[in-house]
C-alpha cells in the first residue's frame, strides 16, 4: 500500500482529526452545556435511531470490506445477529412513550388540588343568582 492509497482509504479520519486539531488550538470547542445537549438529544426516540442506524452503517460497511474473506456459516450467523440486534432495540424504542418535551423522561403533571370549599358571602352582600 503506498502514501496515496492510504490517503484515500482514510480521508475522512485524517479531515476529522485535523478539524478536532484546529478547534482545539483556537480554543473553540462546545461548552459543557453544549455537551449535555448534546447528549440530551439521544435520550429521545428520533436520537436512539440515529444512533442505531449509524452503528448499522459502521458495521455493514465493515462486514462489505471483509465479506469475502468469511464462510457462508460465518455470514449467516453475522445477518441474524445484526437482525435481531436492530429487531430488539426497535421494539424497545418504540415501547417508549412519546414526551411533549422529547427529551426522553415522562412528562410531569402537575398536581391538580382538591377543590376548596365555597366561601361564605360577605355579610351585606348581594346573593348570587
Amino acid at each position: 500500500m503506498n502514501l496515496w492509497q492510504w490517503f484515500t482509504g482514510n480521508t475522512l479520519t485524517i479531515f476529522g482529526a485535523a478539524i478536532g486539531f484546529a478547534l482545539l488550538i483556537r480554543n473553540r470547542y462546545p461548552s459543557a452545556a453544549g455537551w449535555q445537549g448534546f447528549l440530551d438529544s439521544f435520550e429521545s426516540k428520533g436520537g436512539q435511531l440515529l444512533l442505531l442506524w449509524v452503528t448499522d452503517l459502521i458495521f455493514v460497511m465493515v462486514l462489505i470490506r471483509n465479506w469475502h474473506y468469511l464462510d457462508a456459516t460465518v455470514q449467516t450467523t453475522i445477518v441474524g445477529i445484526l437482525s435481531a440486534v436492530n429487531g430488539a432495540f426497535l421494539g424497545a424504542v418504540g415501547a417508549r412513550p412519546t414526551t411533549n418535551g422529547g427529551n426522553g423522561y415522562a412528562p410531569v403533571s402537575p398536581a391538580i388540588p382538591a377543590a376548596a370549599p365555597p366561601a361564605a358571602p360577605a355579610p351585606g352582600a348581594a346573593p348570587l343568582p
